[in-house]
């Protein structure tokens, strides 16, 4: 398949976007069966109409209630099982023990992955077009960010592209949070507020510009080690969504939680090409129709999942403060988009602040 040494070579780049997590371990030695093995090993495109399926489905995080890689995941195991009947059965696999998002994605792509729970981060090295999603300040709310995700007119072209070129089909698009502040230092209320401040940050060149815009001191370290950065106080904080905030217990090391909310993280639930292509129409239809309503499940959950873990972490003592003003971050950062509007498609992004036009 055409450009595998493109993902290949993205794999040097790798870093996980949920937060301080364990993504980006390396995989068991001895993993479980994919669906390909255990439809005995057909050429892709083989009918199996009528036979029963067992798919893997991994996701970098661990299998938490409150985890929204995990919430999207079970709940399209739990959909696709009762829509087909006990036909397709999946087998969720946790904690990379599939490898790092990348990793799974050029699996995918080889056809040794079935399915994945994965951030638009990692089809962007392949597809720029997906960077987009990764400018700070994007979207103001939520409801910005579904209908944007949702429009067809905006994704498809950049999905197709995924499919076409890199053997991934996105299903649906979840929702793994606002990306806000979490630091030892002092509550941020304006970017003058985070001069100085050692926040960690994925090895992504968006979100290291994004903080040397708003005056803070960037850091890029693998996520394996952020947990022992705070406590030696190589780096003065992070910038995560709010369940990894608690997950991963960056909050028993910080002293306050400060709503910046400088980027949307989408997540996708996406499948092997060798996968899809096998499947007849009715498991396709099954599988459209889960993964819809498993991201519309996961999304309208996430909210009382915040606002659930943000009390609990105030209760231990963590202080939490909204950002009441927003527009001095938006300005420092316009630069930012003017490069990608200039450097990779500006057509997309126009088209992506008409829709958020409509939202406001």
């Amino acid at each position: 398949m055409k450009k595998m040494l493109a993902i290949s070579m993205s794999l040097i780049m790798a870093a996980s976007l949920a937060g301080c997590s364990s993504g980006g371990g390396a995989g068991k030695s001895t993993q479980p069966q994919t669906a390909q093995e255990n439809a005995g090993d057909k050429a892709p495109g083989e009918p199996t109409s009528g036979k029963k399926r067992t798919i893997q489905l991994g996701h970098i995080d661990p299998a938490q209630d409150v985890d929204p890689y995990h919430t999207l995941a079970m709940n399209f195991k739990t959909e696709i099982e009762e829509l087909s009947g006990g036909a397709i059965t999946i087998d969720v696999i946790t904690d990379a023990q599939l490898g790092s998002e990348l990793s799974m994605m050029e699996g995918m792509n080889m056809g040794t992955i079935d399915m994945a729970v994965i951030t638009n981060f990692s089809f962007s090295s392949s597809v720029p077009d997906f960077a987009v999603f990764d400018l700070p300040y994007l979207f103001l709310n939520r409801e910005q960010a579904h209908a944007v995700l949702d429009d067809t007119s905006i994704t498809d072209a950049m999905e197709e592209e995924l499919y076409n070129d890199f053997g991934v089909k996105i299903l649906s698009w979840g929702e793994g949070g606002f990306r806000s502040t979490i630091n030892k230092k002092r509550p941020i209320n304006t970017p003058a507020d985070l001069k100085g401040i050692k926040i960690r940050v994925p090895e992504n060149s968006t979100y290291v510009d994004t903080f040397k815009a708003l005056g803070a001191n960037p850091t890029t370290m693998a996520s394996s080690e952020c947990f022992t950065a705070l406590q030696q106080g190589t780096i003065d904080g992070l910038e995560q969504p709010v369940t990894p905030m608690y997950t991963y217990k960056s909050y028993e090391l910080c002293d306050y939680i400060s709503f910046t909310e400088h980027f949307y993280s989408p997540i996708t639930l996406s499948v092997s090409k060798f996968i899809w292509d096998d499947l007849s129409d009715e498991e396709k239809g099954w599988f459209e129709e889960a993964a819809k309503k498993a991201a519309e499940e996961e999304r309208a959950s996430a909210k009382e999942t915040d606002d659930k873990l943000l009390k609990e972490m105030e209760e231990a003592g963590v202080q939490v403060n909204e950002v009441a003003d927003k527009q001095q971050f938006r300005d420092a950062v316009k630069p930012i988009h003017e490069a990608f509007a200039a450097d990779v498609n500006k057509e997309l992004l126009d088209k992506i602040n008409e829709k958020i036009a409509e939202i406001q």
